[in-house]
């Protein structure tokens, strides 16, 4: 499965400066991932790591901590990059008995018992994709000068703009002036959809005809929830769970309005995604959502698990498509001025170069 933090990792890679730097990844050997390394031919080597907090996994920690090292060695890696914090302790360590330079990405919520849980003190740099975790992380102890906050980045010179909202809606037999209102992630209780469908309730007393469109799949149990959910409330009919789609940009353009109602969030790539496509957002204040919505600017934003001040906002929306233009229009500057993919190559080729002593690198743009 290809999720946010697999995302961004592959347009890091796609942007990397591959005159100066060579990336290899290390991961399991099958799925969908790896498929999207070889199109960008990018080495992939196969590791399987343990899920070493498990009392029955911590014999195989040391085992993974030497496959690092072999792999370090056997490919003459000069720094690591963890790509979520997950596994820094295995990397670190290996990094460490080979005098490599250690970097560990923070993509989620973190609490600051996390900070000490899975060594976070000690890589010599964390790459925050919110001001919120790099602010948590200095509070439990992190040396500011060790935490520098990355922006995830999108490459805005694809066409987003250019796709017909009408190829997804005739899918669904959603009329051209019908309200739909979407949102786009992994099916998991993090992402408060609940909350979303008990809006929902009270947004169809106003708007009959609304439509709501979730994209994406994960857990079972989770989605099981939210069906049963929407029967209880009779709104069945005004909900499609159109499972996982690579090409969620289809998707995307035939909302009229972006939902985000998570109730933990570490950055929210998607909200990218939706800002290119030059739709309104409405999002959970948390996390890093409000480093990439501008409250009242290019989207409202409301507090977690407010299932009323959720369906507000959005009859707020509907009710005034000028405005929804106004703000789509707003997010799309906003992601030109503050996360395009050239500005977060930058930021981590820059970190990368002071790690390893360059004097001097071009991102490209």
């Amino acid at each position: 499965m290809i999720g946010g933090a697999e995302t961004d990792l592959l347009r890091l890679i796609g942007g990397l400066n591959r005159n100066i730097f060579y990336p290899i990844v290390a991961c399991p050997q099958e799925g969908p991932l790896v498929e999207e390394l070889k199109a960008l031919q990018v080495p992939v080597c196969q590791l399987n790591l343990p899920a070493w907090r498990k009392l029955n996994e911590r014999l195989r920690f040391p085992i993974a901590v030497s496959n690092v090292v072999r792999l370090i060695y056997k490919h003459r890696i000069d720094l690591v990059h963890v790509n979520d914090f997950w596994w820094s302790p295995i990397a670190w360590l290996a990094s460490k008995l080979t005098k490599r330079p250690c970097v560990v990405h923070i993509r989620q919520q973190i609490e600051p018992v996390k900070i000490k849980k899975y060594w976070l003190k000690k890589p010599d740099i964390l790459i925050a994709v919110s001001q919120e975790i790099r602010e948590v992380a200095i509070a439990a102890g992190v040396r500011a000068d060790r935490i520098m906050v990355a922006y995830s980045g999108i490459d805005i010179s694809q066409g987003f703009r250019k796709i017909d909202r009408m190829n997804v809606r005739s899918l669904y037999s959603l009329d051209p002036t019908q309200p739909v209102i979407g949102t786009v992630a992994h099916l998991f209780p993090r992402k408060g959809y609940e909350f979303l469908i008990e809006a929902l309730e009270g947004v169809k007393k106003t708007f009959p005809d609304i439509h709501l469109l979730i994209v994406g799949d994960g857990d079972k149990d989770y989605r099981s929830k939210l069906v049963t959910i929407s029967r209880r409330l009779g709104l069945e009919r005004s909900i499609t769970f159109v499972g996982f789609q690579r090409q969620v940009f289809d998707y995307i353009s035939a909302f009229d309005i972006f939902v985000l109602p998570s109730v933990l969030e570490g950055f929210g790539i998607v909200l990218l995604e939706a800002m290119a496509m030059e739709k309104p957002i409405v999002a959970s204040r948390v996390g890093g959502i409000p480093d990439i919505v501008k409250d009242g600017v290019s989207g409202l934003l409301v507090p977690p698990r407010d299932s009323v001040a959720l369906a507000s906002a959005l009859i707020q929306l509907l009710h005034d498509r000028d405005i929804r233009l106004k703000m789509g229009r707003a997010g799309r500057h906003r992601l030109e001025q503050h996360f395009t993919l050239g500005g977060m190559v930058k930021v981590i080729q820059d970190i990368y170069a002071e790690l390893l002593n360059f004097n001097h690198i071009v991102a490209r743009s």
